[in-house]
């Protein structure tokens, strides 16, 4: 199990209580190590999970890591350990997760079979579904009791099996936060490997969506409509590389012109809501 944490020590804590019984779900036969990158917590985080729970393998990070960054140190280490692990398993430390949802997400091999993704699927608390996975028309997938393929793939709660990681290998280094699992997912497609949602919610998570009416507001200077726009977060050089590999250059150029002009002219993206 692998996992990145940063200053949301409360939220960490409720999530790992919740990982751990629904590993205690799964019974006899399966053997669990998880490693967690703690990205340079101010707030108590790796010294209040240590004491919680002392068998996991925290890896300190600088606090420029981000979600994948943090998540690679942490599969790095566990390959590097010298433990061979049939099973990798990406975990958000925000889902709060059913009692079955690793019953749910393992169960699944014996339905797909091993060489495949398996993504956990997701509802808010007013039981709409979050996260999981996107059909090839980017709209959401609602668990339905089948295995549905999808296209992107969200890294909430993601099973990757070995063989699958030994041809995809990990999240790539240009996707310092976000974008990394869905182009995890697409490189998968392309080698012929499938996605699947899982058939049932496997947690509640809320949803995060970037309210852009407020980061190109004309209320917000310049200055700082072009500072958050290259903060790692939401650089358009990263989205260039994404659209590039995945879509191809006249979509990357196109989407990158329009995020430029969104911030020194913001009056377009309103135009554009209207």
């Amino acid at each position: 199990m692998i996992l990145t944490v940063f200053n949301r020590k409360e939220i960490t804590l409720s999530s790992l209580n919740g990982l751990y019984k629904a590993i205690a779900e799964l019974g006899v036969g399966y053997v669990f190590d998880i490693y967690m990158t703690d990205d340079g917590s101010s707030d108590g985080t790796r010294e209040l999970v240590f004491s919680r729970f002392p068998n996991i393998n925290i890896i300190r990070g600088n606090g420029q890591l981000y979600w994948g960054g943090g998540m690679r140190a942490a599969w790095m280490e566990a390959v590097n350990s010298g433990i061979i692990y049939d099973y990798f398993l990406w975990f958000n430390d925000d889902a709060e997760l059913y009692n079955d949802a690793l019953v749910t997400l393992l169960g699944g091999i014996k339905d797909v079979g091993e060489h495949c993704l398996i993504s956990g699927a997701f509802c808010g608390r007013d039981g709409k579904a979050s996260y999981g996975g996107r059909d090839q028309n980017n709209i959401i997938l609602v668990a339905d009791g089948s295995y549905q393929e999808i296209t992107l793939m969200n890294g909430n709660l993601v099973l990757v099996p070995k063989c699958v990681y030994e041809e995809l290998g990990f999240i790539d280094m240009c996707f310092p936060h976000g974008l990394g699992d869905w182009d995890y997912g697409l490189r998968a497609i392309k080698k012929r490997i499938k996605i699947y949602l899982t058939p049932k919610n496997v947690g509640v998570t809320e949803r995060h969506d970037i309210d852009y009416s407020l980061m190109w507001s004309c209320q917000i200077s310049l200055f700082s409509r072009l500072k958050r726009l290259y903060s790692v977060k939401f650089s358009p050089n990263i989205f260039f590389v994404f659209n590039r590999r995945h879509y191809g250059l006249f979509i990357a150029l196109k989407e990158y012109v329009k995020t430029i002009l969104f911030a020194i002219f913001p009056f377009i993206f309103e135009l554009k809501k209207k």
